[in-house]
C-alpha cells in the first residue's frame, strides 16, 4: 500500500512541475509577444519623430510648403501617444519624459521661435531617449530570449537598425534645412561631411552583421533587402555629395531631398520589419 502512495504523491508532484513550467512558459510567450507589439509601436514613434524632425527644420529654414506634411505628422505623433498600446508605457521614466517633452516641441515648431540648429537639437535629445526606451522595453520583456540563429539576438539587429536609420534621419533634417534656406554653409558642411561619413560606416557594419546570420527562412529576404540599403544609401550620399555639398545657391528642393533619404530609411527599416515578423511568428529558437 505504502509503493502505492509514495508512487500517487510522485506522480502528483511531477504533474505539478510539469504544469508550473507550461504556466511559466505561457506567461513567457505573452510577455513576449506584449513586447514585440510594444517594440514595433515605439518603431512606429521614433519614425514619426524623426520625419517631424526633418520637416520642422525645413519649415523653420524657410519652405512653408511643408507645414501641412509638420502638421499632420503632429496629429500622427499625438494619436501614437494617445493609443492604447502607449498606456502600457506609463511605468517606464523615459516615455514620460517623451510625452511631457513633446507639447513643447510641437508647439516651438508651429511658433516657428527656435532656430533651426535647436529644433534639430531639441528633435535628437528627444528621439535619443526613445531608442534608450525600445532599448529598455526590449529587456523589460524578455526579448534578448529571441535569437535569429546561435548567435543572433532579434534584440540586437532590431536596435542596430534603428541606429543606423537615426543616423540617417539626421543626415535628412540636416540636408532638409540646407536646401530650404538654399545655401550649404560652412557649419552644414562640416556637419553633412562627418554624416556622409557615419552614414557609409555604420550601414555597412549593420550590412555585414545582417549577412553572418545563418537562417534558411531568412537569408533570402535580407540578401534582397540589403542590396536595396545599399542602392537608396548610394543614391543619397551621391545627392549630398553632388547636389548639397556646394557653394552658391543650391537648386535642390528639400521635399526631393527629404524624400530619397526617407527612401533609404525605409529600406533600412525594412530589415527591423523582416527581423520583428520572423519573431512574432514564433519561429525564433529560445534560450
Amino acid at each position: 500500500m505504502y509503493p502505492l502512495i509514495i508512487g500517487g504523491v510522485v506522480a502528483t508532484c511531477m504533474l505539478l512541475i510539469i504544469y508550473n513550467l507550461i504556466s511559466e512558459r505561457r506567461q513567457l510567450n505573452l510577455r513576449i509577444k506584449q513586447g514585440i507589439l510594444l517594440t514595433s509601436h515605439l518603431r512606429s514613434v521614433v519614425d514619426h519623430c524623426q520625419k517631424h524632425r526633418g520637416t520642422s527644420n525645413a519649415v523653420v529654414s524657410g519652405n512653408e510648403k511643408l507645414l501641412p506634411q509638420m502638421i499632420q505628422l503632429q496629429n500622427d505623433i499625438d494619436n501614437l501617444i494617445d493609443s492604447e498600446m502607449s498606456q502600457t508605457l506609463s511605468d517606464f521614466p523615459q516615455w514620460q519624459s517623451f510625452i511631457e517633452h513633446w507639447p513643447r516641441l510641437k508647439q516651438h515648431a508651429l511658433a516657428k521661435d527656435l532656430s533651426p540648429q535647436n529644433i534639430v537639437r531639441q528633435h535628437s535629445l528627444m528621439i535619443d531617449g526613445q531608442l534608450m526606451l525600445l532599448d529598455d522595453v526590449m529587456r523589460a520583456y524578455d526579448l534578448h530570449r529571441l535569437m535569429l540563429d546561435s548567435c543572433t539576438r532579434v534584440s540586437e539587429i532590431c536596435i542596430d537598425t534603428l541606429r543606423v536609420a537615426e543616423t540617417l534621419g539626421y543626415t535628412r533634417a540636416i540636408g532638409s534645412g540646407v536646401c530650404a534656406r538654399g545655401t550649404c554653409l560652412a557649419a552644414d558642411r562640416i556637419l553633412l561631411e562627418f554624416l556622409r561619413i557615419s552614414v557609409k560606416t555604420t550601414s555597412e557594419r549593420l550590412l555585414s552583421e545582417v549577412k553572418l546570420i545563418n537562417n534558411n527562412d531568412l537569408n533570402s529576404s535580407l540578401e534582397t533587402s540589403s542590396k536595396a540599403v545599399r542602392q537608396q544609401i548610394d543614391a543619397l550620399l551621391n545627392m549630398v555629395d553632388k547636389r548639397v555639398l556646394q557653394r552658391g545657391q543650391l537648386k535642390l528642393d528639400s521635399h526631393e531631398y527629404f524624400n530619397l533619404s526617407t527612401r533609404a530609411i525605409d529600406e533600412v527599416l525594412n530589415i527591423f520589419s523582416i527581423v520583428i515578423q520572423y519573431a512574432s511568428q514564433k519561429h525564433t529558437r529560445m534560450i
